[in-house]
């Protein structure tokens, strides 16, 4: 990384290649001088800090990651993993730049909920730009749990039936643009107003009207029954 880093993001990367070595490699303990920060070895402070803390134990000059280590290691992956996503999918960032900024925005997901509102944004992504696993958050367990119950995309909603946005899912990164730009935002309150033959429906103040394909990617919580009265021709 180019910037300066604070002694919490050392800690962070530490981390992250404690876990990178158990995922990729199945290595549960690495030798401390392979522990890089960039090109240098991890700082005897910083271990003792993590060491301090419980999240690591070091032996005969090996380190492993404790089970509460395990645990901030999983969630400062899935911090930078989401980072990566966002960077690519919404900013649409080069690959090469791409990186440095996960790097400096992950530690901004520390805030309560803004993590959470990243993932359902991105629809719960299962992998980075990379191919590697986005370690899943209660966020995505809800999804998965909801969503034979109460979410369901916008197009199996019945005419005049409304609900708030979940989350979008595509992984077509100009498509997840052409719908933010809409205002199509989980937690945003949505009425789908007809189904044929376009799928048109109000978000706030605005209507919009969007094939199927567009229509597939938005996932909404149900609130209610239809309203409105729909013909079989409308509704087919």
């Amino acid at each position: 990384m180019e910037h300066s880093q604070s002694v919490h993001e050392v800690l962070d990367e530490i981390l992250e290649v404690l876990w990178t070595r158990l995922e990729e490699g199945g290595e549960e303990s690495v030798p401390r001088d392979r522990i890089l920060i960039g090109a240098e070895p991890a700082g005897d402070d910083a271990l003792s800090l993590l060491q301090e803390k419980g999240l690591i134990r070091i032996t005969d000059g090996s380190v492993q990651l404790t089970d509460a280590g395990f645990e901030a290691a999983r969630q400062t992956i899935r911090r930078h993993r989401l980072s990566e996503r966002m960077f690519l999918d919404i900013f649409t960032v080069a690959e090469e730049e791409m990186e440095d900024a996960a790097c400096r925005f992950e530690h901004m997901l520390i805030k309560p909920g803004l993590e959470e509102k990243i993932c359902e944004l991105l629809g719960h992504p299962r992998v980075c730009p990379h191919g590697r696993p986005v370690p899943v958050g209660e966020c995505c367990h809800r999804a998965e749990t909801l969503v034979d119950k109460a979410v369901a995309p916008l197009n199996n909603l019945r005419q005049g039936e409304r609900g708030t946005i979940a989350y979008v899912h595509t992984g077509d990164s100009e498509r997840l643009k052409k719908l933010m730009a809409m205002g199509i935002l989980p937690g945003e309150q949505i009425t789908l107003q007809r189904r044929y033959p376009s799928f048109v429906f109000d978000v706030g103040h605005s209507s919009y009207a969007v094939d199927e394909g567009m229509a597939r990617a938005i996932f909404v919580r149900r609130e209610g029954a239809a309203k409105g009265q729909a013909s079989s021709e409308q509704e087919g």
